[in-house]
Parts: structure tokens; C-alpha cells; sequence
């Protein structure tokens, strides 16, 4: 939920925290995002490399490793931010074209990583109650619903662009996507719920108990995101209420210690997908040990066999 919509007075304020703070918080943000990029674009190297994990009711969950790590790369437009509102290095004032670009850019990501999760809640609640269509079902569904996340998440995130004209109505518009998002989200996985636990499947069938075990572990995944997207999200909903400025003329520098603590909270639910993934999926797990062997026996083949002694 990273707004950049103070960014137009960036310049124009002294410095927002002190020196040492500054570089506290710059750490932390610098941290975060070299984990999230580096931890989900293994777990992408790993599901494209895996065969057994490249199965259609795995590319939605491919998807959400590559929108969380675009949104870990997103995160460096904060540290940007905070770097010329802390005075530790000056720019230009920006233009409102950037500005409006950082709006959007910034939206995206957060976007589609909640539209993707509910996505993923639907494609499971198929999986359950339409388990013979949803193997017979066709890739190019499976792509599609990839494509309508990107495309609904780019379009929802374009209408920001006319925020500059105060239209608050676009970023109501954008939270009512979220909270729909979540009502789906809950409605999906209780209904599965009481499927698995009352319903007649027949548990003995191989290929049932592997989409339980699936759906139970995305279903963790789901949690653990949305335990840690509704605090920010929460804020967020109060500052359209209140307006960002009444915010900081009544508690100063405690609101930005408490929305940037928010968006780090936030950003961090990245991290929990690959390290669930790798406790949770005995495929995934032996696929990243694999990954890491063979990279180290590389390594130290190279340095055995030097190529320019070759």
C-alpha cells in the first residue's frame, strides 16, 4: 500500500526525521527490498526450473512471486523519497508528470499482489468443488486469469493519475477493490472449509489429497499477507477520512514513524511466501536445495578448473 502522494512536497519540508534516523529507517528500507527481490526471484528460477511445479494451478502462484518481487523493487521508490525528505541528498522539485507516474508505478504492484491472492482463493474454491473441470481445465484459462490480474490491477491504478485534480473518489475506488478482494478471499476459503471437513470427496484419491495440501498451504500464504496488508490498509482508509495533512499537524513525526513502520510491515508479507513455500512444499524445498547445490558445485568447479588455464 505504498502512496507516494506527498511526494510533490518532498522538496519543500525540512528534514523529516534526523540525521541518524534517517539512515536507520534508509537501512531498513534498503534491507527489505534487496531481500524481497532476491528471495522471490529465486523462487521463480526455482518453480520455471522445477517441471513438477510448473503445473497450471501453479501459475497463479508463480504470478504472486513475480508481482511481490516487483513490489520488493518498488520499495527503492520510497527510499528515494525518504532520502530527499530526510535532506540526504537533493533533486530537483519534482515534476507532476514523475509524480503522477510514482502514484501509479507504486499502485500496481500493491494491486495486483491483493486481486492475485483472491484470484488464487477462486481457482482453489474450483479446485474443491469442480475437481474433474479443473483438471481438464485449459492453460490458456489458467493464463488468462494472470492476464485479467495485471490488466484490472493497471487499470485500476491508471484512474490514480487523476488524483491530481482531488478527486479522492479514484483512491475510494481503489480500497473498495481491496476490501471486495478480501470479502472474496473469506467467502472462498470458508466454503472450502467446510467442503473438506463435511463433504463426501473421496480422501483415498491421490490427486485430491495433493489440491488439499495445495490449498491449505495457499491458504496460510493468504493469511499470513492479509495479517499483515490490513494495518496499512486501515491507515490508509483513515487518511481519506481525515486527510493526510490533519494527520501530521496532530501528531507530527509519529504519523510518518507509523506509516513507514505500516509499509514495512506491509512489504514484508513478501518474504513469508518463500519461506513458507520452503517449509510447506517438500517439492519446492528439494528443488531450492537442489538449486543452491548445483550453484555451489559450479562455484567450486570453476575455482578447481580455472578457465584461463585452460
Amino acid at each position: 500500500m505504498a502512496n507516494h502522494s506527498q511526494q510533490q512536497n518532498a522538496t519543500s519540508i525540512f528534514p523529516l526525521f534526523s540525521a541518524s534516523e534517517c539512515i536507520a529507517w534508509l537501512s531498513l528500507f534498503g534491507m527489505e527490498a534487496v531481500a524481497i527481490v532476491a528471495l522471490n526471484a529465486v523462487t521463480i528460477i526455482v518453480y520455471l526450473k522445477e517441471r513438477s511445479l510448473r503445473k497450471r494451478s501453479m501459475y497463479l502462484v508463480i504470478n504472486q512471486a513475480v508481482v511481490d518481487m516487483l513490489l520488493g523493487a518498488s520499495l527503492f521508490i520510497d527510499y528515494w523519497i525518504l532520502g530527499i525528505r530526510c535532506d540526504l541528498w537533493t533533486i530537483n522539485p519534482l515534476s507532476n508528470p514523475l509524480i503522477v507516474f510514482i502514484n501509479v508505478i507504486s499502485s500496481v504492484f500493491d494491486t495486483a499482489s491483493i486481486i492475485n491472492l483472491a484470484t488464487i482463493s477462486l481457482e482453489r474454491t474450483h479446485a474443491t468443488f469442480r475437481p474433474f473441470k479443473h483438471r481438464l481445465a485449459k492453460k490458456k484459462v489458467f493464463g488468462a486469469a494472470v492476464a485479467f490480474v495485471w490488466i484490472t490491477a493497471w487499470l485500476i491504478s491508471a484512474s490514480l493519475a487523476l488524483q491530481r485534480f482531488e478527486l479522492s473518489i479514484f483512491r475510494f475506488l481503489q480500497y473498495s477493490v481491496f476490501l471486495f478482494c478480501l470479502l472474496v478471499i473469506i467467502v472462498s476459503y470458508s466454503s472450502m472449509s467446510i467442503k473438506i471437513v463435511c463433504g463426501s470427496q473421496p480422501h483415498h484419491h491421490s490427486a485430491t489429497r495433493r489440491e488439499e495440501k495445495l490449498t491449505k498451504i495457499l491458504f496460510i500464504v493468504t493469511v499470513a499477507s492479509l495479517l499483515l496488508t490490513l494495518p496499512i490498509l486501515t491507515l490508509r482508509i483513515y487518511e481519506l477520512v481525515v486527510f493526510p495533512s490533519t494527520l501530521k499537524m496532530i501528531w507530527g513525526r509519529t504519523y510518518f514513524r507509523l506509516r513507514y513502520s505500516l509499509l514495512l510491515l506491509f512489504c514484508s508479507n513478501t518474504l513469508v511466501n518463500p519461506v513458507l513455500y520452503t517449509f510447506r512444499m517438500p517439492e519446492f524445498r528439494r528443488s531450492l536445495f537442489s538449486f543452491f547445490s548445483c550453484r555451489s558445485q559450479a562455484h567450486l568447479s570453476a575455482q578447481v578448473f580455472p578457465l584461463n588455464e585452460l
